[in-house]
């Protein structure tokens, strides 16, 4: 190395400018960070990030075995450069707090999580009362021809809120970057998501890069043909036993066949609709220990992890590439006229819904 370039790496160094380079590298494991934001509208966002403070143990109930948050609540921001922000919509009377395993730690995995509850929201932020009243929809989901670009419109308008909360806000703004985004949703959310991806063009919103829609209600986007549309890549993850949702996936004539790559499928071994959600960890005391006790939840995560790493922070993502051990079945197509990857795989064994 030439002495002068020497002398200015060593003067550089010495000034201090390129050590928050190397330490603002964030692609390591983080705390969850959590805060509560307001929406305009009277609900409330959950807000999951990257941060280095300790999490906090959750609390325990009387027979130490309720599942539960385990968070640094209104901890500053990991140090980090801008990472995606990630927005989750939650099923049918759901709510944002519906699915932590995955939300938890999405932050963990270096993302800004914003999930607000929705007008049909049974259980609420903050809140631990359930109200079924909230459960209604515009169409019904037994006339999926009837839905249109008005349908359960005030989810699209909720998530572009939240994106506008979450870049407002003066602490969020320095770590969410808000042009690159990953649209997350389970059951109606999924639907909320991929129209966000351009199911329904109106709804198409730039700023999405990336669609997971975990168990979706797709049978609007298909019955007016509108996924061969979609320009941006999709992973559609589904259940062996999810017989009202993961169905409508599959198959020469389903959503996966429809959507125009790159795609993926994931169709986990077992589990119902609901595997998804907090369910799938209860008797378990935190997110942590649920990743270690329920294959599922572990998988659930690693693909999500790996297909948003790949097509928001453009990492390799070798995950995706294999053939899908532990898995009912997996497929992919990254190219149109690409050949399909993955194949049915040695299931591992099933445990009841």
């Amino acid at each position: 190395m030439p002495h002068s370039l020497l002398a200015l790496l060593v003067a550089v160094v010495a000034s201090g400018v390129l050590l928050p380079a190397l330490a603002a590298d964030c692609s390591g494991r983080f705390s969850a960070g959590y805060r509560v934001l307001p929406l305009d509208n009277g609900r409330k966002v959950a807000v999951w990030y990257p941060t280095e403070a300790a999490e906090q143990p959750p609390a325990r109930s009387s027979s130490n075995s309720a599942f539960a948050a385990r968070v640094a609540r209104d901890a500053p921001p990991a140090a980090c450069p801008p990472v995606p922000l990630v927005l989750f919509s939650h099923g049918w009377g759901g709510c944002a707090l519906q699915s932590i395993l995955l939300t938890e730690e999405l932050a963990r995995a270096g993302y800004v999580v914003a999930a607000p509850d929705h007008a049909d929201a049974a259980c609420a932020i903050g809140s631990g009362e359930v109200n079924l009243g909230r459960m209604r929809v515009d169409k019904s989901f037994l006339d999926p021809a009837g839905w249109n670009e008005r349908s359960e419109i005030g989810r699209l308008h909720d998530l572009r809120a939240v994106i506008r909360l979450v870049a407002a806000d003066p602490q969020l703004a320095r770590i969410a970057d808000t042009s690159r985004i990953g649209a997350v949703g389970h059951s109606l959310g999924g639907y909320a998501v991929l129209g966000m991806a351009g199911g329904w063009p109106t709804w198409k919103t730039p700023e999405v890069r990336a669609v997971l829609a975990l168990s979706p209600y797709v049978l609007p986007f298909m019955a007016h043909g509108t996924l061969s549309r979609l320009q941006v890549p999709v992973m559609y993850q589904g259940a062996a036993l999810d017989w009202g949702m993961t169905t409508s996936l599959e198959g020469p004539q389903g959503a996966y066949a429809a959507t125009a790559p790159p795609k993926y499928f994931v169709r986990l071994a077992g589990g119902s609709h609901f595997e998804w959600t907090n369910l799938l960890c209860a008797g378990t005391p935190d997110v942590p220990a649920c990743l270690q006790s329920r294959p599922n939840a572990a998988q659930i995560d690693r693909y999500a992890v790996a297909f948003l790493d790949r097509h928001l922070k453009g990492r390799p993502g070798e995950l995706l590439d294999a053939p899908g051990r532990g898995l009912d079945a997996y497929r992919y197509q990254l190219r149109p006229g690409a050949p399909s990857g993955g194949g049915r795989t040695a299931p591992a064994p099933r445990r009841p819904a």
